[in-house]
């Protein structure tokens, strides 16, 4: 943010200015963008979906189990319910009789809602010809609005971005003082808290999914905070933002995970199975347990549309970042083209937007998991590490110093200066821990196995030209 600041460029003129050898560095944080909107655009797409069938009123038949979606093994939770009173001893419903002991194959309605109609999967990558099209018109429409976006700027835009940068966070306070008060939530929350798995801590996928969240959720190493700190006054203090920013995440991040896990409790206690064996995580968190939370909410349709609105906004935001970046690398890079920002943003948007086309299709869900864990993991955080490595060791900690003190003034003498911005303690972890984390990180990943993905109560492994195909970016990064 500091350079982004006091540069007023993007990420791509501003590493041409500060190390001319490493103008690659800002043009891969452009291709990052690039790859991660190409397929974040879907989850947008399936937000809007929810949004849409929210507010005409089928959020209602997520919960029920006689759809034509449906099949003889989905779950519904108020017929579990039903059973529970009825027979203990048979707590389960399946097919519209009460079982003692549930199925592999059972999964809840809300999660065979978003298998087989939200992504609409089919059995492997290799079956990509089908189209969902209501997909395909929600991502042509979010495209749309990105490239309003872009060629109108934020001007028209501004109150709203107010109300979905805070709606969400009253969102999740709702749900919180809800969700604590479900039957077994107590269960999910000492799950939660009082039984955390240490050995997971020993496996180096732990502290890397970690690592890639963080960067992701702070745009570390994609060249929007870059971008968007550009933008700031020369006296504007970032370092109050960046604080500000990174511990209202964090704190979100421990409120939501409250919720789901309270949720999970809820739902574990009346399905009678362990809560490892129903946790879930990434997509399914905010597809198949947030909508399964608010069922037990009052007036669910209403939270759920709030909660989709807001998820819609935000996502959406990400992805004019992400966009904008692209954009930004451009104008920097050739001038000219700053006479023709409508021209350029338009040109990005459609381009993505033919490229996102095969996430739409029956095969895209296994498109968008090829993407999302191995297309840009390492890439950002090679990124990452070098880019802290360059600006600490040649450009310079005293260059950075200097401009921090443009900002900010002088050190202050007392105490208060170890957690300030001129802090020694960001020193150390700019010159040595982040470069070291993030090559550790990336040595890590190249001995990593095939992806795998659970998809109808089995594991399917990706093909080896599927594999061919998603180390190919990975490769160009």
């Amino acid at each position: 943010m500091i350079m982004g600041q006091c540069s007023n460029y993007g990420p791509t003129k501003l590493y041409a200015l500060c190390i001319p050898a490493l103008e690659g560095l800002g043009w891969a944080m452009t291709i990052i963008s690039f790859t991660v909107s190409v397929y974040y655009c879907v989850i947008v797409a399936w937000s809007f979906l929810y949004l849409f069938n929210s507010i005409v009123g089928g959020s209602s038949l997520w919960g029920k189990c006689d759809n034509a979606w449906n099949d003889i093994y989905c779950a519904e939770t108020a017929a579990m319910e039903e059973c529970t009173l009825e027979d203990p001893l048979n707590p389960i419903a399946f097919n519209r009789t009460c079982i003692p002991t549930p199925f592999e194959e059972m999964k809840t309605s809300y999660d065979q809602y978003f298998t087989n109609v939200i992504t609409k999967r089919s059995d492997g990558i290799e079956h990509c010809c089908e189209i969902n099209w209501p997909t395909l018109i929600a991502l042509t429409a979010i495209w749309l609005l990105v490239g309003l976006t872009l060629v109108k700027g934020y001007v028209y835009l501004g109150k709203i971005a107010y109300v979905a940068a805070v709606a969400p966070y009253v969102i999740i306070v709702i749900m919180f003082c809800r969700a604590i008060t479900l039957d077994g939530a107590i269960d999910g929350i000492s799950y939660y808290f009082a039984r955390p798995n240490i050995q997971m801590l020993l496996h180096h996928e732990t502290w890397s999914a970690a690592l890639i969240q963080v960067c992701f959720t702070l745009n570390i190493g994609y060249g929007g905070i870059i971008v968007i700190a550009s933008y700031n006054a020369k006296n504007n203090n970032c370092y109050k933002d960046a604080l500000t920013v990174t511990i209202a995440v964090t704190l979100i991040s421990i409120v939501g995970g409250v919720v789901v896990f309270a949720t999970l409790g809820h739902i574990s206690r009346h399905l009678h199975r362990p809560i490892d064996a129903i946790a879930s995580s990434g997509l399914s968190v905010v597809f198949v347990t947030y909508p399964e939370a608010m069922r037990v909410m009052p007036f669910p349709s209403i939270w759920i549309t709030f909660f989709f609105a807001m998820l819609s906004f935000l996502s959406l935001g990400s992805l004019v970042v992400f966009v904008e970046t692209i954009c930004t690398s451009i104008y920097d890079q050739w001038p000219n083209t700053r006479k023709r920002k409508w021209l350029v943003a338009v040109t990005c948007c459609v381009i993505l937007l033919i490229l996102g086309i095969i996430m739409t299709t029956e095969s895209g869900f296994f498109w968008f998991t090829l993407f999302d864990q191995f297309g840009a993991s390492t890439s950002v955080c090679l990124v990452v590490s070098i880019e802290a490595f360059m600006l600490m060791h040649v450009f310079g900690y005293s260059n950075i110093r200097q401009i921090t003190i443009e900002m900010f003034g002088e050190r202050p003498k007392s105490i208060l200066s170890m957690f300030g911005p001129h802090s020694r303690l960001w020193e150390c972890c700019w010159k040595f821990f982040i470069p070291a984390v993030g090559l550790v990180h990336v040595l890590f990943t190249m001995m990593q196995s095939e992806p795998i993905v659970k998809h109808h109560s089995r594991l399917y492994k990706f093909p080896h030209w599927a594999l061919v195909c998603f180390n190919a970016p990975k490769l160009f990064h």
